[in-house]
């Protein structure tokens, strides 16, 4: 019971810190088939909580070993059903088990394959550590070694089904910002029972490769990360469309012009160096105005009828935002020098930390106040304070983002109304960009199709 309302909370904390989570290819997710997930691995402990939420489902995963060496951090992982892996790096640090390591990861794959025997899913990170890099680093073989192990256990008639997943945060350091999955094609390995029993290993290395190809189209990657913040910028300014970008789109349009890029730097350097250059000016042009969504400009009139709705849920949520902001706002604000103190030089720990961080802080305050308004009125007050205060919290949230979004409104009405001739120019200059992509995207997929027939 302690265990579900934990693991409930933690899911909770995690919606409200990514509020939007966007499963791109949910039908392709079998719901009746045992599922080993393989998946990048950008964000530590937050990456299998993620897929929980998005897939609505149970799903277990390994952990490195050293979470369970003290009671909480056991309690932790096993009220999510984590299983232990443990790993070379760590085996001085073993609790005595220095040696033994083969033999506890294979109890470890024994329980993930009785698992997959009775229908569970299983999630796991093939790239063996989480990391903030721009591509995907060299699958190791465990999960491969996991998923034929399974299959050969019970004759080839599991009917595992692996699916491939790639995560992509907008942000994943940011509060309140959006993740996507996006779930490529499930595949059986049924086919690879002949070669898995005459050579295991090279079956083992060729299912990982297999992997690592299906993961490699639907990750965003890129050599590094300014390339990449810059592609998904310019993704957003030009995707096809003329409302702006959905998370599905806006990823599906990423990963185009990161395949042109790719093409176009080998065949056509200057040509991209031109579209770069013109994607910078653009960039500089939104950045003087201080313009962080071109799209609010062009669509001024859809958001200028949202202004009376904002304005009224600012002015009934004023008092209430008030108090909530008076009660949480210094472990608010805390939580993001604690987390840059904890997790040090590890990004990829960051928005972990700090969600755990914040939680802890908001909590030890909450409990500090109720205490104390126990103290001065009595001890009914002291709990009707606590359990109104996460709500209270909630809605101050929710009101500083409303406002921020209203000033913004405000801010893009006015440069529309003060300077419509530079607000054309902006978007005559966004389409001239999307124009010019366009063209060269349609001539770069052509290409390689041209060069096979010369070639024939």
């Amino acid at each position: 019971m302690l265990a579900r309302a934990f693991r409930f909370i933690c899911l909770q904390l995690v919606r409200l810190f990514y509020p939007r989570i966007v499963v791109d290819g949910a039908e392709r997710i079998p719901p009746d088939k045992p599922v080993l997930f393989v998946l990048n691995h950008p964000n530590g402990l937050l990456d299998p909580l993620v897929l929980m939420i998005g897939t609505r489902r149970q799903i277990f995963f390994l952990a490195k070993n050293t979470f369970w060496r003290n009671p909480l951090g056991r309690f932790c992982m096993e009220a999510f059903g984590a299983l232990p892996v443990f790993r070379q790096r760590d085996e001085d640090r073993l609790d005595g088990v220095a040696g033994d390591r083969a033999a506890k990861n294979e109890q470890t794959f024994a329980r993930c394959r009785a698992l997959l025997r009775h229908g569970r899913a299983l999630a796991l990170f093939p790239e063996g550590t989480t990391h903030s890099g721009t591509s995907l680093l060299p699958l190791r073989a465990g999960a491969a070694r996991i998923a034929l192990s399974a299959e050969a256990e019970n004759d080839w008639q599991l009917d595992l089904q692996i699916v491939p997943v790639g995560l992509w945060y907008s942000d994943k350091t940011l509060f309140r910002t959006s993740v996507l999955l996006a779930v490529g094609q499930p595949f059986d390995i049924k086919l690879l029972s002949e070669s898995y029993s005459t050579d295991p290993e090279a079956t083992i290395r060729n299912l990982t490769r297999s992997m690592e190809e299906r993961l490699d189209p639907i990750v965003l990657q890129a050599e590094n990360a300014d390339l990449l913040r810059g592609i998904t910028a310019v993704a957003a300014w030009t995707g096809p469309g003329t409302d702006g970008l959905t998370l599905e789109e806006h990823h599906e349009q990423a990963m185009k012009l990161l395949r042109g890029y790719e093409r176009l730097h080998r065949s056509d350097p200057a040509r991209l160096e031109a579209i770069a250059q013109h994607a910078r000016r653009y960039a500089d042009a939104l950045r003087t105005l201080g313009v962080r969504d071109p799209w609010r400009l062009e669509l001024n009139d859809i958001y200028r009828a949202r202004l009376f709705g904002l304005f009224a849920w600012l002015l009934l949520g004023a008092l209430p935002a008030l108090v909530g902001a008076a009660l949480s706002y210094w472990p608010y604000r805390l939580a993001r020098p604690v987390a840059l103190h904890f997790a040090g030089p590890y990004p990829e720990l960051y928005g972990t930390v700090k969600l755990i961080a914040g939680a802890a802080l908001i909590l030890l305050w909450f409990i500090v106040l109720a205490v104390l308004c126990g103290m001065a009125w009595g001890a009914g007050w002291g709990v009707g304070l606590f359990l109104c205060m996460p709500a209270f919290g909630y809605i101050a949230l929710r009101w500083g983002e409303q406002w921020r979004e209203l000033r913004e409104t405000l801010g893009y009405a006015w440069l529309y109304v003060r300077h419509a001739a530079l607000v054309q120019e902006l978007a005559g200059m966004r389409a001239a960009l999307a124009a010019e992509i366009s063209a060269a995207m349609q001539e770069v997929e052509a290409a390689p199709r041209h060069e096979e027939r010369i070639h024939v």
